[in-house]
């Protein structure tokens, strides 16, 4: 517990401990609409993230505590210093505002579209004029942040309002993440959707890595370069990659 401390100076309002086990715990927030990477089942948190992460916390001697709620929620509490958040992407705005670890997974970032509405998309060019269909407050990096000038976004709360969006013809196109994974799961969780519905652009909108990352305020560094040495040794390993094939 000693060595522990000694990685959350400065964040001592993070921090409790554990009255049963003695362990050290931190609050973890993130998106509980995120299937399959972050969501809420039966009241659990669940996804790839929260198994990469809990993958890590016996090596640095923590136990997180996750706490999922819509993503602008998840980040304005994170950006209070109430909590780190992970699952984020980087953007230069976030850069001053929170420090982050090194890459925990890579995003995928897809565009469906409705059956028979199908069109070409070989550039961002391509994109210009389409109302597409994104996660309230979402990012997913700096390339994004680039390409989404040359479309209208639409916001929703989850990925099942937006598939109906889509049906419904009120967007061009939707966007997902992490991949075919996530449309998937959204489909499978209502009978209103069928898989034949729906048609993946080939082409990405983006590759997006994701971190997690603490309010500059918190002075999380140190816990950050302890997290990113485990994460390392642990794709070199092919431990995290195990996990994710699971999904």
């Amino acid at each position: 517990m000693r060595r522990l401390k000694s990685l959350f100076v400065g964040a001592f309002f993070l921090v409790s401990v554990c009255s049963t086990c003695g362990a050290e715990s931190l609050i973890l927030r993130g998106n509980a609409f995120k299937e399959p990477k972050s969501w809420m089942e039966g009241g659990i948190p669940r996804g790839i993230l929260v198994d990469i992460m809990a993958s890590t916390q016996k090596e640095l001697g923590v136990d997180y505590r996750y706490d999922f709620g819509p993503w602008a929620r998840s980040y304005n509490l994170a950006l209070k210093g109430q909590g780190g958040i992970m699952g984020i992407s980087k953007t230069e705005e976030r850069l001053a505002l929170f420090d982050f670890s090194e890459p925990i997974f890579y995003d995928r970032v897809i565009l469906v579209v409705k059956r028979g509405h199908e069109f070409a998309f070989d550039s961002v060019k391509d994109l210009e004029g389409k109302r597409m269909g994104s996660c309230r407050g979402c990012s997913f990096g700096p390339e994004y942040e680039r390409v989404k000038r040359y479309f209208t976004l639409d916001t929703d709360a989850n990925n099942i309002q937006r598939l109906k969006k889509l049906m419904a013809g009120r967007i061009d196109a939707a966007i997902f993440s992490p991949g075919v994974a996530a449309l998937n799961r959204a489909i499978d969780s209502d009978p209103s959707l069928k898989r034949e519905m729906f048609t993946v652009l080939e082409k990405p909108l983006v590759e997006d890595p994701n971190y997690v990352a603490f309010s500059k305020d918190l002075h999380m560094q140190a816990y950050l370069d302890s997290l990113n040495a485990v994460i390392r040794k642990r794709y070199q390993s092919g431990a995290i990659q195990s996990l994710i094939d699971k999904y």
